[in-house]
């Protein structure tokens, strides 16, 4: 339908963040699909840990900052002093377990809805 249209991209788009001033972002969201800020305080660790740690601190951190620079705020001291200060600390007790396999997270991404059955997506795929 739109391949006579020319494609002009007005940004590019390199990450969801926020601008810490003229010419400086800083990435806040992958976009990942698998959203847990309503555990973690609207801080996403799989974005804001370099290691993406969704189960705790990895242990070196040293005064706040992340062992990888020292001028990195560490996500973990990041996520307890926002649950401190919205009273939610007992969200730490219940953190996902499992294992987030991101070999799955394939580009470009394919969204079906749940009612869907894999009969009717192959019928699509195929024509």
């Amino acid at each position: 339908m739109l391949e006579p249209v020319p494609v002009i991209p007005a940004l590019n788009t390199r990450f969801i963040g926020v601008a810490l001033g003229e010419g400086i972002w800083s990435e806040r969201c992958r976009a990942c699909g698998s959203c847990v800020l309503d555990i973690y305080g609207g801080i996403c660790p799989k974005t804001m840990c370099p290691k993406g740690l969704v189960n705790g601190p990895c242990g070196g951190s040293k005064d706040g900052k992340c062992e990888t620079s020292n001028e990195r705020d560490c996500a973990w001291v990041l996520i307890y002093n926002r649950l401190e200060k919205l009273g939610k600390l007992d969200n730490l007790k219940n953190l996902p377990v499992e294992i987030k396999d991101y070999s799955t997270q394939t580009h470009p991404a394919k969204q079906v809805h749940e009612e869907y059955t894999k009969a009717e997506m192959s019928e699509t795929t195929a024509s």
